[in-house]
């Protein structure tokens, strides 16, 4: 029986890494919050992020600062269900649920992102921009010390 359920458990990450899901472990207690807030997709993109390239061919941010392609601001890798949020509003490790995307925590924080606005990471850029700009009820899962 112990078998079966590693086999399955090892079966359900395989999948969940080669179909490149996201998931964030959903909270064992109600909702904190149900709001409405404004919805944006991005990607790693130069367009979606803000990123170019140098003289030198390295990636910069708009600053000319060096810059790792896909890393967050809190030194993790972006992928789907990391979302960008307004850290006085959401603070990092916020998770929520949004219908239509799933299961996200909030852990990058975007320099565009004010208020209640959540910017959505999408592995394609086709994806974001199919996603565009959206208003949505979304349960909110506030971090607790």
């Amino acid at each position: 029986m112990k078998r079966r359920h590693i086999l399955w458990t090892a079966g359900l990450l395989a999948l969940l890494v080669f179909t490149q899901c996201h998931w964030v472990a959903p909270p064992l207690r109600r909702a904190d919050a149900v709001i409405t807030v404004k919805t944006t997709g991005y990607c790693a993109c130069p367009e979606c992020s803000g990123w170019r390239f140098n003289w030198l061919g390295l990636p910069v941010s708009q600053k000319g600062k060096s810059k790792i392609i896909g890393r967050t601001s809190g030194g993790s890798m972006a992928r789907p269900g990391i979302v960008a949020v307004d850290p006085k509003v959401f603070p990092p490790g916020t998770k929520f649920y949004i219908p239509g995307y799933g299961w996200a925590r909030g852990e990058d924080l975007g320099g565009g992102i004010k208020g209640r606005h959540l910017d959505l990471y999408f592995h394609q850029h086709r994806n974001a921009a199919k996603w565009g700009s959206q208003t949505k009820r979304v349960k909110v899962w506030y971090p607790r010390d």
